[in-house]
Order: structure tokens, then sequence, then C-alpha cells
């Protein structure tokens, strides 16, 4: 080493130092290296996850309004499905006093309106479809007019009346809890209508499906035949027979038969703070 020149010992020292800086890159700067952008990699697809997660967190509102607005638009109508006669059965599950409370219900009406219960039948708890009611245009179509419609509008126009047909066509029925009764009374015309005007303003799901009126006149033209015997002048006796008003005239005997619908409330989501 000492019979080096100087020249001779540069090299070698400037050989040493790229050794150790070799050395020292691949043995530690090259691993950080390789993991600081492994870690950048890592960070990279950790931000995008994150900004797909924080779209999503500020989608929440909106959700939670438009859910809200949902919820309240089909508690309206399915409110309408809530009968209040059958609020035992929605408070318990229990339907054993369904018909009970239905007599209970229907009692008021009938009193209020002067009329009288004689038979009060329901058939009890059952359920049903609720089918949809809608208008169905007629629409005419035969095959000069539809060589005629070489623009569509015509197609266009019958496209946009059965379009409400079309869609109800694809939608769902609903089933709902119903309980017939068959309702006989008696009383007066001008209270029978009263008594339906009621059911009809009854806030809760009532079908009027049958009215029957025995006398539909109100016993108006009912008459009874007496037969009597009268004295002339001459103290003649005859026997004299003529029909007179009977004596329940503006009363007949009505049969009506009513379905009352019935539905579970609707749960309130819970969405959280």
């Amino acid at each position: 080493m000492n019979n080096m020149s100087y020249r001779d010992k540069m090299i070698l020292l400037i050989i040493a130092v790229i050794v150790i800086l070799a050395g020292g890159f691949f043995g530690l700067v090259r691993p950080n290296y390789t993991k600081m952008m492994q870690d950048k990699a890592t960070f990279e697809a950790t931000k995008v996850e994150w900004e797909g997660i924080d779209a999503k967190i500020q989608e929440i509102p909106v959700l939670k309004d438009s859910i809200t607005t949902t919820y309240n638009e089909a508690n309206k109508v399915a409110e309408l499905f809530v009968n209040e006669a059958f609020d035992p059965v929605n408070q318990t599950f229990d339907d054993a006093k369904a018909n009970y409370v239905l007599d209970q219900y229907i009692q008021p009406a009938v009193e209020e309106n002067e009329l009288k219960i004689v038979d009060f039948v329901p058939t009890g708890i059952a359920t049903s479809e609720i089918d949809y009611y809608y208008y169905v245009p007629d629409v005419v179509t035969y095959s000069l007019l539809e060589s005629a419609d070489i623009n569509g509008e015509y197609a266009e126009q019958v496209e946009e009346l059965l379009k409400t047909d079309t869609m109800v066509q694809e939608m769902e029925t609903a089933e709902v809890m119903t309980n017939n009764v068959q309702l006989s009374l008696t009383g007066k015309k001008e209270n029978l209508m009263k008594f339906l005007a009621a059911i009809e303003e009854d806030e809760n799901a009532i079908l009027v499906r049958s009215v029957n009126i025995e006398d539909y006149s109100f016993g108006e033209n009912k008459t009874q035949t007496i037969t009597e015997q009268q004295t002339d002048e001459a103290g003649n006796v005859t026997t004299v027979t003529r029909e007179v008003p009977a004596g329940t005239v503006g009363e007949s005997k009505i049969d009506i038969l009513l379905t009352f619908y019935n539905a579970m409330p609707i749960d309130e989501p819970v969405l959280g703070d």
C-alpha cells in the first residue's frame, strides 16, 4: 500500500466510496425506495376508495330525505286502509274480537240514523286482493287506418291513451285484511240514505257492496183489506170491503252487504342520526 502512488490511492479511494455508496443504495436506499413506492401505490388506491366512500356518505342525507318523502307519501295512502274498527286486531294481532269490535263500530251509525238492526252477520277475518280501478278507453283501430298512419301519429295517440292500462297491468296487486258484514235493518228511506251517506263519509275503508230493499216504496203503496158492515137509512145492513193504507207506512226491511278493509300501519324507517 505504501508503494502505491498518490494517483492509485485516489483511484482506490474513489472505488471504495463508490462501493460503499452502491452498497448503501442496494442495502438501505433501494428497499426503502421500493417500500415508499408501494406505500404510495397503496395511498393512491386508498384515496380512490375513500373518495368513493366519502361520495356515498355525502349522499346519505339526500337518501334519508328521499326515503322520508317516500314514506310520508306512502303512509298517506296506507292510512286509508288502517281501519280504526280493527284497532284491537292491529294492536294484538288477534282477530278473535274482530266481529265484536265491528258490531260496536257500526251500532252508533245505525242508532244515530234511527234504523233498527234485525240481524248482524259478519263472515270473519279473511284476505283479499285490492284491484286497481281505472278507465280504459275503447280505442278503435282497423287495417286501413293503420295503413294511413304512415307518420305514426295515431299510434302515438293510442299509446298515450292506453299508457295507464299498460302500466297497471305490470303492477302487482296488494293483499289486505277484510271482514264482510251482512246487515239486516228496518227503517225509513230518508234514514237509510243518511246511513249510507255516513258510511261514504267514514274515513275508514268501507265498501257498500249491495243494498237490497224489500219494499222500494217504503210502504207508500202498501194497503190492507178491511171488511165492515154498513147500515143504510132503511135499516138494511150490507157488507163492504175496501183497501186502506197499511199500518207500517214509510218503512221497509233492508239488507246491506258491507266490506271492511284493514292493513297494518307502515313502520317509520329508522334512519339514524
